[in-house]
């Protein structure tokens, strides 16, 4: 039987950093309607819905929705399979973005859509929050069977998953996620490719989309943005 990701993903993720600092700005924002695009299996919509919000959550793999629907709460959020133009028009005043979701987008024309989708989505007043890897900090270079190696205990017997970099050809890396299977001897191997924009380039595409920049983070704990951070987290706000 095929390793499944989808049912493994919450366990190879454990870290909640980014959920409490997103869930931190919905109610800072005293947001009610919340919208989170790419929103895989769902622990942050469920996180967010739980305290009586409207929740949405969409994602173009069934197979993470079908991991969100059955999980507890799941029956709180409106599921939705797809992408960003499956958003209703002012429907949301928060909407998120997180596990590096902006990174899939390798595309310009791909990335531009999705936060016009968003602003769109959005009301007058609403916020927009999303986290992109800091080149900077080169994160790919860690990426290395030794140092992300993790054993996971599966229905099928413990599985090896690891990742590793194939190529770097900046603003795009293409990396592998390999498993396997100690029991059976089965391997896997998956190449994704991810967009590593600069902050200067994140922001510059928020303002063509109609956004307006409030807040440039580095870390979960909101510390400036430095060269060195691990990451470039964004609140955007559409323009008046």
């Amino acid at each position: 039987m095929a390793f499944d990701f989808a049912a493994a993903y919450d366990g190879l993720n454990p870290d909640d950093h980014d959920y409490r600092c997103y869930a931190g700005l919905a109610d800072e924002f005293r947001a009610t309607r919340v919208l989170d695009l790419g929103c895989g299996t769902g622990t942050l919509t469920r996180l967010l819905a739980a305290t009586g919000r409207t929740a949405v959550g969409i994602d173009p793999d069934p197979d993470m929705l079908r991991v969100a629907r059955q999980a507890p709460g799941g029956e709180r959020v409106d599921w939705r399979l797809g992408f960003s133009d499956r958003a209703d028009p002012g429907a949301a005043d928060f909407a998120v973005m997180s596990g590096h979701v902006a990174q899939v987008f390798r595309e310009d024309r791909a990335w531009s859509d999705a936060l016009r989708d968003l602003h769109r989505a959005l009301v007058p007043g609403g916020a927009l929050a999303f986290e992109s890897r800091n080149p900077a900090a080169g994160a790919w270079r860690r990426w290395t069977r030794e140092t992300t190696l993790r054993t996971l205990d599966t229905p099928e017997g413990p599985v090896e998953f690891w990742h590793e970099t194939a190529w770097v050809s900046l603003p795009l890396v293409g990396y592998d996620t390999l498993t396997r299977n100690l029991a059976t001897g089965e391997e896997t191997s998956t190449r994704d490719v991810l967009a590593f924009r600069d902050a200067s380039s994140l922001v510059a595409s928020l303002k063509a989309a109609g956004f307006s920049v409030s807040r440039v983070y580095g870390d979960w704990q909101r510390t400036p943005l430095t060269a060195d951070s691990p990451e470039i987290i964004l609140v955007a706000h559409p323009s008046p």
